[in-house]
């Protein structure tokens, strides 16, 4: 009889292991144009000068992760939280490997989490931190939530897209990503009227097989590389004329424009 019971209760616990939650890696790949990205290596005929650009950075922070099913339903991946590159929903996507003066040597360019097993087809998420982890004290804030390379000094915000290098246009060019317009601090909490979150939707993909890849190409096509006044590069600034070209790559609103589709991250 015990036996019997002792047998019930294992076919149980693999039967419900089984219908669980199975472990997903998705795989995220930084190239500018058919080239792999490189920290420090130099690439030629980017922008609408066809300038030279020699990446010193490239990070970014995701969330909102969902796979699409084979009926077309959105399901979240659940976030494993590693200690370093995961927590509380948010990941931080790592592509330079120090070669810059605020970098690290540590890489990151896998997001891992648990689904239903399933047949999935698409990918959607977020760039940038959800409004709840989006202003902190960065050096009470756990990694990877405390880097002072992804914090703004003025109310305590993140940068969620940095890309910083030299052009042949100008020395020091960078896109700072993150939200703007806006008020309240960490005590009394803040909001932000202006939240330049990209939302990125990807169909016919394969988590098994494919990468998400973010294309630096792609993302200054339309951008001179240089800068017109004001901060360096973009900075986020609704008056940052430089902002306009990559906020449109990112298919983010600038300047009263209506956004296109994204076309910075893709499938392969």
């Amino acid at each position: 009889m015990r036996t019997a019971v002792f047998l019930a209760l294992v076919l149980f616990a693999c039967s419900s292991s089984s219908s669980s939650g199975v472990e997903q890696t998705l795989r995220f790949e930084a190239v500018v144009g058919d080239q792999p990205f490189a920290c420090g290596t130099t690439y030629d005929g980017l922008g609408t000068e066809n300038a030279s650009f020699t990446p010193t950075d490239l990070r970014f922070y995701v969330h909102d992760v969902r796979l699409v099913d084979a009926d077309g339903t959105e399901v979240a991946l659940d976030l494993a939280e590693d200690g370093r590159f995961q927590r509380e929903g948010a990941v931080l996507l790592d592509f330079e490997d120090g070669c810059g003066d605020m970098g690290n040597a540590d890489l990151n360019a896998t997001v891992v989490g648990s689904v239903p097993r399933g047949t999935y087809t698409g990918v959607r998420f977020r760039v940038g931190l959800p409004e709840r982890l989006n202003h902190a004290v960065f050096t009470e804030a756990a990694a990877p939530l405390n880097l002072t390379a992804m914090h703004w000094s003025w109310n305590a915000g993140y940068k969620f897209v940095r890309l910083e290098g030299r052009s042949s246009t100008f020395e020091g060019w960078r896109l700072h990503l993150g939200s703007t317009a806006c008020t309240g601090d960490v005590e009394s909490g803040a909001t932000c009227a202006t939240p330049n979150v990209v939302e990125v939707a990807i169909d016919d993909f394969d988590p098994t097989t494919d990468r998400i890849v973010f294309d630096v190409d792609a993302l200054v096509a339309t951008s001179t590389l240089g800068d017109t006044g004001g901060a360096p590069g973009c900075m986020s600034g609704p008056d940052d004329t430089d902002c306009g070209p990559v906020f449109d790559a990112l298919g983010l609103a600038f300047g009263g424009a209506t956004p296109a589709a994204q076309r910075v991250f893709s499938a392969r």
